[in-house]
This record gives C-alpha cells, sequence and structure tokens, in this order.
C-alpha cells in the first residue's frame, strides 16, 4: 500500500511540474483535453472533464432504468420518477468539479422522490458518490448537514412500497450511515496523506536540484582555482626564465641553454598539469592524480621547478607527513604552489624562501615566507587572483590563511587546515 500511495504520490508531483510548465508556456506542453482537464480541477471551469462526464452517463442510465422498473413494478406513473432519476444521476459528473452543489441537487432529487411519493432507491447511488466527494473535497460541514437530514428524512417519511421503518431498521441504517461516513473519512485521509507525500517529493525535488546547482558551482570553482594555479605558477616560471635567458644570451650561452631548457620543462609540466584538469571533465576518475603535499615527488618536483627559476627554497617538515584527507593534501599543496609563485612573480630571482609543514593537534599548518631580496628585472605581472584563490581553499577545509608582508622585509602567507575525513574541497 505504500509503494501505491508512493506512486501516486510522485504522479502528482509529475502534474504539478507539468501544469507549472503549462502556465511558464514552456514548448511542448500539453494545452490539449489533458490541459484543459487539469485546468478543470483546479475549478477554473464549470464543465466537468469527460472521463466524469461518462462516469455521470453511466450513473444516470442506471438510475432512469431503476426507477422505470420500479414504476412499473409498484404500477406508479413513471415520468417523474425518471426525470428525477435522470437529474440525481447527472449530478455525479460533478462530483470533482462541485461536489458540495452535486450533493445538495442530489439530495433535493431524493426530497423531490419523497415529495412526488416514489420510490428513492435511484438516487441512492448518486447520494453516496457526491456525499463522499464533498467530505474528500469539499465543504465537509455540509456534507454531514446533508447526511443527518437525510437519515431523518429516511426514518420519518413513508416511502409508497416500503414499509414503515421499525426501531431495529432505523439503527441498521445508522449503522450504514456511519460505515459511509467513515468510508468517506478514510478516503479523505488518505488523499491527504498521498498529497503530503507529493509536496514531500516534491520538497525534496527542488533540494535536490538546488544540491545539484551547489555542487556544480563548487566545481566549477574548484577547476578555476587549478587551472589558475597551474597556469599562473608555470607561466611565471616561463617569464622568469625567459627574462633571465634575455638577460645572459650575450654573455653566457650556457645560463641562457639552461634557461631555455627550464622554459621547456615547465611548459610540459604546465602542459600535463593542464591535462589532468580538463580530463576531470571529460571523466570521473582523471588519468593523472592532483598533486598533493604529502607526495614526496610532487612536492620535490615543484620545489625544483621554484629552484631552477633562480629562487633558493629550503623546505622544513616535522618529521613526514602522513597519509592526509585527499581535500586537505591538494589543497595544502595547491597553497604552496601559489605562495611560492606569487615569490617568483614579485620578488624575483636570487629570493630565498623558507617553507614549514608541521601537524599540531588536528590541523596541518602550511608556512611560505620569503625575503624578497630578488631581482627586480625578472620579476613577472600577476592576475590578483591568487591570493584570495588561497584564502577560498582554506575558507572550503574550515581553515584559515593570513598573508602579508614581514616589517623587515619579505612576505608570508600562513594557512591552518583542518584534518577531518568529511572535509571537502
Amino acid at each position: 500500500m505504500r509503494l501505491w500511495d508512493d506512486a501516486l504520490a510522485k504522479r502528482a508531483v509529475e502534474d504539478e511540474l507539468v501544469g507549472h510548465r503549462r502556465g511558464l508556456g514552456v514548448p511542448g506542453a500539453d494545452t490539449g483535453w489533458n490541459g484543459r482537464r487539469r485546468a478543470l480541477r483546479s475549478g477554473t471551469r464549470l464543465l466537468p472533464p469527460r472521463g466524469d462526464l461518462l462516469f455521470g452517463a453511466v450513473v444516470m442510465t442506471v438510475a432512469v432504468a431503476t426507477a422505470a422498473a420500479l414504476a412499473v413494478h409498484h404500477g406508479l406513473a413513471w415520468t417523474a420518477g425518471c426525470l428525477v432519476a435522470a437529474v440525481a444521476g447527472a449530478t455525479v459528473a460533478w462530483w470533482r468539479v462541485g461536489p458540495t452543489p452535486a450533493l445538495l441537487t442530489a439530495f433535493g432529487m431524493y426530497l423531490a422522490d419523497t415529495v412526488l411519493g416514489v420510490a428513492a432507491a435511484p438516487v441512492f447511488l448518486p447520494l453516496i458518490v457526491t456525499f463522499v466527494a464533498a467530505v474528500v473535497i469539499g465543504r465537509r460541514w455540509i456534507a454531514y448537514v446533508v447526511l443527518a437530514a437525510g437519515y431523518l428524512v429516511a426514518v420519518g417519511v413513508p416511502v409508497p412500497g416500503w414499509s414503515a421503518p421499525t426501531v431495529l431498521s432505523s439503527a441498521g441504517l445508522a449503522a450504514w450511515f456511519l460505515v459511509l461516513a467513515a468510508g468517506a473519512e478514510i478516503v479523505r485521509v488518505r488523499r491527504q496523506a498521498r498529497r503530503a507525500r507529493a509536496a514531500e517529493l516534491a520538497s525534496e525535488t527542488e533540494a535536490h536540484q538546488e544540491q545539484a546547482l551547489r555542487r556544480a558551482g563548487e566545481e566549477r570553482l574548484r577547476i578555476a582555482r587549478d587551472l589558475h594555479d597551474v597556469l599562473a605558477h608555470q607561466l611565471a616560471l616561463i617569464t622568469v626564465q625567459a627574462n633571465a635567458g634575455l638577460a645572459l644570451l650575450p654573455r653566457d650561452p650556457l645560463a641562457t641553454e639552461q634557461a631555455l631548457i627550464a622554459i621547456k620543462d615547465a611548459g610540459n609540466a604546465a602542459l600535463g598539469e593542464l591535462r589532468s584538469v580538463l580530463d576531470t571533465l571529460r571523466a570521473p576518475t582523471p588519468n593523472r592524480p592532483s598533486p598533493r603535499i604529502s607526495g614526496t615527488r610532487d612536492l620535490a618536483e615543484l620545489l625544483d621547478a621554484v629552484r631552477a627559476a633562480g629562487l633558493a627554497v629550503h623546505a622544513h617538515t616535522a618529521g613526514a607527513l602522513p597519509d592526509l584527507p585527499t581535500p586537505v593534501d591538494q589543497a595544502a599543496y595547491r597553497i604552496v604552489q601559489e605562495a611560492v609563485t606569487n615569490a617568483i612573480r614579485h620578488a624575483g630571482a636570487g629570493t630565498r624562501i623558507e617553507l614549514h609543514l608541521a601537524l599540531r593537534a588536528d590541523q596541518l599548518e602550511v608556512t611560505v615566507t620569503d625575503d624578497g631580496a630578488g631581482s627586480p628585472g625578472n620579476r613577472a605581472d600577476g592576475s590578483g587572483k591568487g591570493l584570495p584563490g588561497m584564502r577560498e581553499r582554506a575558507t572550503a577545509l574550515g581553515g584559515t590563511l593570513a598573508a602579508g608582508p614581514l616589517p623587515g622585509g619579505g612576505y608570508q602567507v600562513a594557512a591552518a587546515l583542518p584534518i577531518r575525513e568529511d572535509a571537502t574541497p
């Protein structure tokens, strides 16, 4: 039964979404009979949908046939009874569009049968259908007033061809009326539960869509940061080496050759990391994993490239770094990469860089300091995106990052990254 309710709830969500598309005029939205049927359900029109009209026609036919048979059986005029039965049966078609008016009309036909002195049996089915509809989607209090009035008329007004009600038959009729009311209430409660489930599913769907959009935005930001870090670092190395090569070309061909080799290596490294970043857009698992601070080879390659650019780098770690959560490991590497890139850009060749990595309690501390004593002629311009990118990486992990010039000259970047297994980049 729960599966059936969930299926109905999902159908309700789909109907609501399709209806929303129609309201927005989305191309491809259904504007045919189904669209008009949903408009009828919302109460914007007076005519019932085709299925309800067919249902009403069937009930009306059965009611008229029953009235004619009873009239013949009791030797009564059948015209009035058949006319009342036809009207009562037709009201069933409006059980969805106007359940309360339909119930009142059917009850009026029941009273008409009583006044005319004909058997009211043909209007019982329309009364039951419209009563349940009024309880479920109409005005409940009117439905129960009609139910009580119908009981009083049934036990108090004699009907031709029917024996006078006794105490036992009156109690039995009351019991049947209570069963009818209980059944209508069960239908109403289940409908409310189904609608609540549909609203819950709609809310979950919206939440999933918002979460997907948020994740997509975070992934775009991560890719943008990675691209910036990769290109900025390697291009800064290339620029510094190119400036050095131009300066050394007239007097030191060997140093110029070394600068050109460093440019080639930096370009190849940039292409490799760029392919790694772009691979994440093509496949869930990249062919080349992103570099990590705990990867001895990754850190060594980064520092060797900086030394090749003419900077002196000294790394200090309090022992070997353990395996770190991937987001923390990669973020720490990118922060170090961007920090030394800034030193290359703004301090130039000849700068001394001190890198400190240490585990303190449950966080990784990363400190990059340069003395700012490089050669002005070998400096490269920056984009101004590096420091905000480093701070975004640290903040995304729940950490902090401080950066600024030192009193005696130079610059320092200090980051503290919490080590949590549930960290996300």
